[in-house]
């Protein structure tokens, strides 16, 4: 009971992507140059914008073996979300199997591989909703950043510098280039150079860590106005699944940060 308990806990943090861009305390402002915080904003004010929004992504990510050899792994994920207080979530791959659901007063995890579920009444509003797991359940969400009302704010809370690399591809889109640096890491972003300033690959590199390995998250099938039913954000158990709690990271914090930092 207790492994499940954990695995449902982590499942929150692995459908919204389990690896945060924080990376140490802000010190002093961030040296961006002007043409990166341009089109960094103007990302982010576009999805600020949206009422209604979903994506697809695939995600790609290292493990490295205790010889140094770094194995990828990958998952596929797609995002509804409607503002303020909606969002759905189904992920699928190497290392995830649920379905995730914030009706703007609980949210549900349901684990499909152990035909388990876990509600928690959480905050009325997205951000509050995320802020509120991350500090119960020290949940971890890179593409959480792009959910939440102020998404410019997320993503430089802990940047030190930020550079414009230029007009690059990804697939067929062109893309603005940037590259920003943190005290733990380095990411990168690439945004659609046309008229919808969304993000379409986003790379970090955990330059602190053994063998420096990467997290790559491809993103696609944007959808800026879906149609989306409230019952798309409603769990309704199906036959033959099992309630389980959410593990609380301060009744067992070690076991809980120990599985999330693998």
């Amino acid at each position: 009971m207790r492994r499940r308990m954990l695995a449902v806990g982590l499942a929150v943090a692995a459908m919204l992507g389990g690896i945060a861009l924080a990376g140490g305390s802000q010190q002093q402002a961030p040296k961006i140059e002007p043409k990166a915080d341009q089109y960094l904003k103007a990302m982010s004010s576009y999805l600020a914008g949206l009422k209604t929004y979903s994506f697809q992504v695939e995600e790609f990510f290292d493990e490295v073996q205790d010889d140094g050899q770094k194995i990828q792994f990958s998952n596929q994920r797609h995002l509804s979300v409607s503002r303020p207080n909606k969002i759905f979530g189904e992920d699928e791959g190497d290392t995830a199997n649920s379905l995730f659901y914030y009706d703007g007063n609980t949210v549900t995890v349901f684990d499909r591989g152990q035909k388990t579920y876990a509600t928690e009444k959480v905050p009325g509003t997205i951000d509050a909703m995320l802020d509120d797991l991350h500090d119960r359940f020290d949940t971890h969400q890179t593409l959480a950043d792009f959910l939440f009302a102020d998404p410019y704010k997320m993503f430089t809370e802990h940047v030190q510098t930020g550079t414009y690399v230029g007009l690059h591809h990804v697939g067929k889109a062109k893309c603005h280039h940037l590259a920003f640096r943190q005290r733990l890491l380095d990411w990168q972003i690439w945004i659609d150079a046309g008229n919808q300033a969304v993000p379409r690959k986003l790379v970090i590199t955990f330059k602190r860590q053994v063998d420096q390995p990467q997290y790559t998250a491809l993103i696609h099938r944007w959808d800026v106005n879906p149609k989306l039913s409230d019952d798309l954000f409603k769990f309704q158990p199906p036959a033959g699944v099992s309630k389980v709690d959410f593990l609380n990271r301060h009744a067992e914090p070690k076991s809980l940060k120990t599985a999330a930092g693998k």
